[in-house]
């Protein structure tokens, strides 16, 4: 029997940062009330607005993401789509907007499990929007967004679960180290010693975060061939609405390199298959400190390399190489696959440039207390690769002096050799209930009562948006 779905959208609003500051201007229900549409419009565009966004730029293309965001005293969630609408007469060339579908709270999870459709809607309305220089030809463009998204809501069978359903796969031929990667991640080196092989599929739950509004499954498909073929000749069962693809390749054994790219082409043909583009990290697995000087080692990196670009141009894949040796490798790898499943990972990254700009700051990272880094920034690659390395040090050495009781106060710095030298400041930070960590790369001169007093607006954000992580 097929849902109601009549009361599922509250609401529709076009937001647009002018003269008066963020103002609604075009909205759905027309007599929404002034005061709840004000606070739509100020909290979107301010949350995902600083000065770094676009007003030093004069292009506004590239300049658009997503994010979801709670409005508590409103009792309602936003998906939201902030963008850039040309304009010669405003700064920078360009205003700031933003649009907004609401539902009730308790209804959030209809933005998850349908957002790779609504993000598509959202986005054709707002590039009609950027090609008008007229506003009044916004009014039939959001009335438009408006029925398209109605009439998609009372397609749907059952528009919204209590929970969201969170699907990641680990696939690769046996002794990839697929099992080993996951136990190494959560430091569980004792695991790592009795680890066997995976016979057909293990199943572990991802606690990212302590809320209740996702439920994260790992799939870890064994790689044995009769393990392969059950898993293939069944795909819809275990291939089917996969959220998150971890792909691993022994870069060490030589000779199955390209029985692991067939492999892998075959999971890919079942995805396509079945219609879905979930994000993919390849792990280029077991290369392990003492190989990195290896010639056969790195020109197996550059041929799988190769041999993978070629395979999914229809796919967003990322590459690491990776070594249980090598913790962070591991950390980096898993922690960026993660963020491609929240739809806050560019409000949280904005909001991390904002307060390195404000600070002077050449990087910065964002860890829980399991140390997954839930986004970061970094002026450049060089400082983002250093510093990286760094994180996994500084939060060991922080939990260390805690339990010690050797830290006055909340912070570890460390200083230069030289006055001109770069400092790393590691700080944890309170955002409602979670305690999460800064690491800071900051430039030759530290001011930590400015990086004190910006902190507030900082974790303000945050709680907004750890709200809806994932």
């Amino acid at each position: 029997m097929k849902m109601d779905n009549r009361n599922i959208l509250k609401s529709v609003i076009l937001s647009i940062f002018d003269e008066d500051g963020p103002t609604p201007l075009i909205y759905w229900p027309e007599d929404m009330n002034d005061s709840a549409k004000l606070l739509i419009s100020m909290k979107t565009i301010s949350l995902l607005m600083g000065d770094s966004t676009y007003q030093d730029s004069y292009e506004t293309e590239g300049i658009n993401y997503f994010g979801i965001i709670p409005f508590p005293d409103l009792k309602l969630n936003g998906l939201t789509y902030f963008f850039l609408i040309p304009d010669p007469n405003a700064r920078g060339n360009a205003k700031a907007s933003t649009i907004t579908i609401l539902v009730d709270e308790d209804n959030r999870t209809f933005f998850y499990e349908n957002m790779k459709y609504l993000r598509v809607i959202i986005d054709r309305a707002a590039t009609k929007i950027q090609k008008l220089s007229n506003e009044e030809n916004y009014t039939e463009i959001m009335y438009n967004l408006k029925q398209e998204l109605t009439d998609f809501i009372d397609e749907l069978e059952n528009p919204f679960s209590t929970k969201r359903n969170i699907k990641i796969i680990f696939a690769g031929l046996g002794k990839a180290g697929k099992t080993s990667f996951f136990h190494g991640v959560k430091k569980r080196y004792s695991e790592i010693i009795k680890t066997l092989p995976t016979k057909g599929v293990d199943r572990y739950e991802e606690n990212l975060l302590s809320e209740d509004n996702s439920k994260i499954i790992l799939w870890d498909l064994g790689g044995q061939k009769k393990y392969i073929d059950r898993y293939l000749e069944q795909r819809k069962i275990y291939l089917y609405n996969c959220d998150l693809l971890f792909f691993f390749i022994d870069i060490q054994d030589t000779e199955k390199l390209d029985e692991a790219l067939s492999l892998f082409k075959r999971i890919i043909d079942s995805l396509i298959e079945f219609d879905e583009f979930p994000p993919i990290v390849v792990c280029l697995n077991k290369y392990d400190p003492d190989l990195k000087e290896s010639i056969e080692i790195n020109e197996n990196i550059m041929y799988l390399t190769k041999k993978l670009k070629l395979l999914t141009d229809k796919f967003f894949v990322k590459i690491f190489t990776t070594s249980i040796f090598v913790h962070w490798s591991l950390i980096s790898a898993y922690s960026f696959g993660l963020s491609q499943l929240s739809p806050n990972r560019e409000l949280f990254r904005q909001q991390l440039k904002i307060f390195a700009k404000i600070n002077d700051t050449d990087a910065i990272l964002l860890l829980n207390e399991s140390g997954i880094i839930l986004s970061n920034y970094s002026k450049d690659q060089i400082s983002e690769k250093v510093f990286e390395i760094s994180a996994p040090h500084f939060q060991t050495l922080y939990k260390t002096f805690k339990e010690f009781k050797l830290l006055k106060k909340d912070f570890i710095v460390t200083f230069g050799v030289t006055d001109k030298s770069k400092k790393l400041m590691f700080k944890k930070i309170k955002v409602d209930k979670y305690n999460l960590y800064l690491l800071l790369l900051l430039e030759d001169k530290i001011n930590i009562e400015k990086i004190e007093k910006n902190l507030p607006n900082l974790s303000s954000n945050l709680i907004e948006l750890m709200k809806t992580y994932i």
